[in-house]
């Protein structure tokens, strides 16, 4: 399992906690870049601070290309792959563009349309050749992506871990997709490490009879240390007009949570196309 992690990329983070600098892990972006860089903002971050996106940057909301850019330039944000970014690297191309297969489509439905359109108005009409080179550029880099990051106390993944599974042993489509196994694992899968996840909106986890809409999810199940054996932080950016939509931070230095309200503003039609596969 290795080859789905970066040693570089864990060591980086590793060395930003033992010197006292914040490690923020931000929960499903889905491409609401005015959420993302309010949210940095207020962050107040240092150049020696670090953000950990959880995968998910795209699609769904109005701007995937702007979010990823972000992602790509600041040098202090670091990202696991999400299963959007898996979608969005087997199915985009100009080519497919231009004669979508059945795959191409289910992503369409799953918030690609509104990816596609972002990278569509990022270049203009006559730049079709730069627009496939920062494509392939950026799929390149999702591609590569670790599927999880393990440091001392912490394992940063998109969807989770299987409990059928050793650790060791995990392969990357229950690290992207992984739900109900992996949140009702009666036992930590890491004795010595709190799972900090996305993937699911948290109000899923909660009892239906808890209004808990925003709220950052935590696990019954306890480590040695007291810690719980995981947490949530998709608290669901893209929700429906109405609900709370919030975008949340989790601090691995203090175990703060910081949580910003959706930024953007969302007509009821953009959210029926974008909700149907988390």
């Amino acid at each position: 399992m290795s080859d789905l992690r970066d040693q570089t990329i864990e060591n980086d983070l590793q060395s930003a906690i033992d010197a006292g600098h914040n490690v923020w892990v931000i929960g499903d972006v889905h491409g609401f870049n005015e959420t993302l860089r309010y949210a940095l903002e207020q962050l107040e971050l240092t150049h020696e601070d670090r953000v950990v996106l959880l995968g998910d940057l795209i699609d769904r909301g109005p701007d995937s290309f702007d979010v990823v850019r972000m992602a790509r330039e600041d040098s202090r944000i670091q990202c696991v792959k999400g299963n959007h970014e898996h979608m969005m690297v087997q199915n985009f191309s100009v080519e497919s563009m231009e004669h979508p297969t059945e795959e191409m489509r289910v992503w369409f439905h799953c918030g690609g349309r509104e990816t596609v359109s972002s990278y569509l108005r990022a270049f203009p009409e006559d730049a079709a050749g730069a627009m496939k080179w920062m494509l392939e550029e950026d799929k390149t880099w999702m591609e590569n992506l670790p599927s999880h990051i393990v440091l001392d106390k912490w394992r940063l993944v998109h969807a989770g871990y299987n409990p059928n599974t050793a650790v060791e042993d995990q392969v990357e489509a229950d690290l992207l997709w992984i739900r109900k196994p992996f949140h009702s694992a009666d036992s930590p899968i890491d004795p010595q490490r709190t799972v900090v996840f996305g993937h699911t909106p948290t109000m899923n986890l909660y009892p239906k009879s808890e209004d808990r809409w925003g709220d950052v999810w935590s696990s019954d199940v306890q480590l040695d240390d007291g810690r719980p054996a995981s947490i949530g932080i998709d608290t669901c950016v893209f929700h429906k007009i109405g609900r709370r939509a919030v975008l949340s931070a989790f601090n691995l230095q203090t175990q703060e949570i910081r949580s910003f309200d959706r930024k953007e503003a969302w007509r009821e039609d953009d959210w029926i196309r974008a909700r149907f596969v988390a």
